[in-house]
């Protein structure tokens, strides 16, 4: 399951803040987040729904988390 959301993190530092707690939610998935992009996206790459769990955390430190999509991809042999 691939989840897109658009947040507010606007900087290296404010991403390298939250990173460890992502990385402990997200333990086995991959995850990025694009600085660059206007939308900030946060892109989760994972085999088990993370959304909920997702928007909790970037809540929690103060940071807008809004799923924009879900995209479910068989897996590849």
């Amino acid at each position: 399951m691939i989840s897109i959301f658009k947040t507010n993190i606007q900087s290296g530092i404010e991403l390298k803040q939250i990173a460890q707690h992502l990385n402990n939610l997200l333990s086995g998935a991959a995850w990025s987040i694009d600085l660059a992009d206007c939308d900030k996206i946060l892109r989760i790459d994972s085999s088990v729904d993370k959304i909920g769990d997702a928007v909790s955390l970037l809540t929690k430190f103060g940071y807008n988390c809004e799923n924009l999509q879900n995209f479910y991809a068989p897996p590849v042999w």
